[in-house]
C-alpha cells in the first residue's frame, strides 16, 4: 500500500512539474493578450472620441445648413415683396 502510495505521488509530482514547466509559455502568451487588448482599448477610446467630434461637427453643420435654409426663405420673401412693389410702381406709370 506504501509503495503505491509513493508511486502514485511520483506520477503526481512529476506531471504537476510538467504543468509547471509549461507556465512560462502561459504566462507570456497571456502577456501577449493583455498587450493586444491594452492596445484595442486603447483604439477604440480614440474612435470614440473621434466619433463624438465628428458627431458635434455633424449637428453644428446640420443647424447652419437650417440657418442657411431660413435666410434663404426670408431672403425669397423679400424678393417678392420687391417685386410686387417694382410691378405696382411700373403699373401706376402705365395709363
Amino acid at each position: 500500500m506504501n509503495n503505491k502510495l509513493i508511486t502514485l505521488s511520483g506520477v503526481v509530482l512529476a506531471l504537476g512539474l510538467t504543468g509547471c514547466a509549461n507556465n512560462d509559455e502561459l504566462n507570456q502568451s497571456i502577456a501577449d493578450l493583455n498587450t493586444k487588448v491594452d492596445s484595442l482599448s486603447a483604439q477604440v477610446e480614440s474612435l470614440t472620441g473621434d466619433h463624438a467630434a465628428m458627431k458635434a461637427a455633424h449637428e453644428e453643420n446640420a443647424a447652419e445648413a437650417q440657418a442657411a435654409k431660413e435666410m434663404a426663405a426670408e431672403a425669397a420673401a423679400e424678393a417678392a415683396k420687391a417685386n410686387e412693389r417694382v410691378d405696382n410702381v411700373v403699373s401706376s406709370y402705365k395709363k
